[in-house]
């Protein structure tokens, strides 16, 4: 019998995958939409810019309710909204470049919930945090791994219009699920505990959050651009055409650093102090970019698989350094704040993927860009406090109020 903390972490991994899944699949969909409508792929590529705005500011007012209402609650109205927004985005009249901008701007305000609500959720109900945020880390990446496949198949199947109303339904019925766990009180919601041999002050929160707010914008960009760069960088490099075969290449990045993430979890952030991972992580996305940047089809691959197997290492730690020093009636707040910074720089990272693009016809320059802000990051790590990665104990969750 599943214990209410496993639920928690089922729910909200399931969550994880669905959000990644939904806020990134346009890149895909984008390239057949560019055919059908007859547009540039870099003006249908803009048409998300607005979403992922709203992905990094909606963050924080997602936090606000989650302190309020609960996290359970928050869930049902992400799994809810996305997927409503995004079968909306699949009805969307032909060349209605407007309305897609608007349905797509659904997708990103419900998706934002997911990161102020659903990473606390499963940090305050677990014993082993590093090994709970691997395997939500292992679910997110199957995420990012079917945002490769499932519009490339369901595009060959049908057409980009299912691509966007089949995961749509599937939301919605995630939604109801997560509403009946609720209200039967198979799950809830409490307060994070106190962990062993940290302490955590104001002065020791703002030093956190002041240093994470630099790594995670430029991490930001860094991230977005590997999510929605890699796919064109695939284009040029192999030479290739096919949407499902491009799907597949992007898929295969967060296969694989989804297992390592997991295998990170309790092997590396439980065991070792989470300062020194964070810093080496930051300085080997120097390589990555590089690879990027200058490899050919197969160096480029590894780059991006490396990077994200690096973001699979850091995102973990900075989850867990948020949670430990921000006060506990603050969670959702403090996880809101972190992902407006995250997310925040998002549009910064599609505008500079189009605009260096439609310069330069590569990504060359934007990921060599990238490998020197790969360098602030690590020098800035430094100035984060050093304490050693410990398990703690938790109680059995209560209901949310």
């Amino acid at each position: 019998m599943k214990t209410a903390a496993a639920r928690v972490l089922l729910f909200s991994s399931i969550g994880h995958a669905l959000m990644h899944l939904m806020t990134a699949f346009y890149a895909v969909i984008v390239l057949t939409l560019a055919a059908v409508w007859q547009l540039p792929v870099e003006r249908l590529l803009e048409l998300y810019a607005p979403a992922t705005v709203l992905l990094g500011i909606m963050s924080l007012p997602a936090g606000w309710a989650s302190d309020k209402f609960g996290a359970p609650v928050m869930m049902v109205v992400m799994f809810v909204g996305m997927g409503l927004s995004s079968i909306a985005c699949g009805l969307v009249p032909t060349g209605d470049t407007l309305a897609l901008s608007i349905t797509l701007c659904g997708i990103g305000a419900f998706g934002a919930i997911y990161h102020s609500v659903g990473i606390g959720w499963v940090i305050r109900t677990a014993k082993e945090q590093g090994h709970a945020m691997g395997v939500n880390g292992l679910w997110g990446s199957a995420g990012l791994a079917l945002y490769g496949v499932v519009p490339g198949v369901l595009i060959t199947l049908a057409s980009w219009r299912a691509a966007f109303i089949v995961p749509g339904v599937v939301c919605l019925v995630m939604g109801a699920i997560v509403a009946w766990q609720m209200a039967t009180k198979r799950i809830g919601d409490r307060p994070m505990p106190a962990t062993p041999g940290i302490k955590a002050g104001r002065a020791e929160f703002w030093r956190v959050f002041s240093v994470l707010s630099v790594t995670m914008a430029l991490e930001g960009v860094i991230w977005q651009a590997v999510m929605f760069g890699s796919a064109l960088v695939f284009e040029t490099r192999f030479q290739a055409t096919s949407v499902l075969w491009l799907g597949l290449a992007t898929s295969m990045i967060y296969v694989i650093s989804g297992f390592a993430q997991y295998g990170l979890g309790r092997r590396i952030i439980d065991r070792y102090p989470l300062k020194n991972t964070y810093v080496i992580a930051s300085a080997l996305q120097v390589v990555a970019m590089l690879g990027l940047a200058m490899g050919n089809g197969y160096m480029a691959l590894a780059g991006a698989i490396f990077s994200a197997v690096l973001s699979a290492a850091a995102g973990p730690v900075e989850n867990i350094l948020i949670a430990r020093y921000t006060p506990s009636k603050y969670h959702g707040l403090g996880f809101g704040a972190k992902f407006v910074v995250a997310f925040g720089a998002s549009p910064l990272a599609i505008l500079l993927i189009a605009r260096v693009r439609e310069a330069t016809g590569t990504l060359d320059l934007l990921f060599l860009g990238l490998a020197g802000a790969s360098v602030v990051i690590t020098a800035v790590a430094l100035l984060l406090p050093t304490e050693r990665s410990m398990p703690i104990a938790a109680p059995v969750p209560q209901p949310a109020e």
